[in-house]
């Protein structure tokens, strides 16, 4: 799919059309640049496939590898490297990325922040703006666990007291379509699509304030079904809910 019969044009048109660089290698590139942002630094870093972090760590000089802790192992993310090889991944947003690696146009490497304290004010300007925007609004949906914010595409999960286990969990985002053919065809007898999602993938943290952000599609939407996992006493369970989007655009 790199040859000159395949569209290698259009943005993101081998991302979403091919499963991408397979072995997971450019790791180390998303590594290197950690490093060399942080020349004096232990750094906490998660990825999706920590396996394919541990391969890339290993490949990297001694006293490089000694400096990447993972995440894991440190009880924090401080930085997270996704990688978009599947078709269908959706990419992390806007916020806290820091390096950004494309081919032919199309993302196979992203590098973010999780915690804001380890960049720049200016690598945090754009997330602090996206809190203070979310914020300012009348939420879509409001829990215990966090509001949810609804601007055209962009959905916002805000949680004000932050608490270093909120930086861990998973949230839940399914999708259900008002025309059921925008289903994936593996999806349509459950009539939602929509996988758990990472906070380091997607979210910041900052000042004591979790942030996360996706992008809905952009066809016509009935319904989300949102959710936080959480553990309590070593169990894992879902707490969950289903918007109406059709009545909350009504209200």
């Amino acid at each position: 799919y790199f040859n000159f019969l395949v569209d290698r044009s259009t943005p993101e048109r081998l991302r979403t059309q091919y499963e991408m660089l397979y072995w997971g290698a450019e790791h180390r590139e998303g590594l290197e640049v950690l490093l060399a942002r942080h020349p004096d630094a232990t750094l906490a870093v998660d990825a999706v496939d920590v396996l394919w972090l541990l391969n890339n760590r290993a490949i990297l000089p001694a006293a490089a590898r000694d400096r990447i802790v993972l995440a894991s192992a440190a009880g924090r993310a401080d930085f997270f490297i996704a990688i978009s090889r599947q078709p269908r991944v959706p990419l992390p947003p806007s916020l806290g990325v820091l390096y950004t690696r494309r081919i032919y146009g199309s993302t196979v490497l992203t590098v973010k922040a999780v915690d804001l304290s380890r960049v720049d004010e200016a690598a945090a300007a754009s997330a602090r703006a996206a809190y203070h925007a979310a914020a300012a609004g009348e939420p879509l949906f409001r829990s215990a666990a966090f509001d949810l914010h609804l601007d055209g595409r962009t959905l916002t999960w805000v949680i004000e007291s932050c608490r270093p286990e909120d930086t861990r969990q998973t949230f839940l985002l399914q999708i259900a379509p008002v025309d059921p053919d925008n289903l994936p065809v593996r999806d349509r007898e459950y009539g939602w699509t929509g996988r758990p999602f990472d906070f380091r993938q997607f979210g910041v943290h900052f000042d004591g304030r979790c942030l996360a952000q996706r992008t809905l599609p952009d066809f016509p939407i009935r319904a989300l079904r949102v959710g936080r996992g959480f553990s309590e006493a070593g169990e894992w369970r879902q707490e969950e809910t289903i918007i109406d989007l059709s009545a909350a655009r009504r209200r």
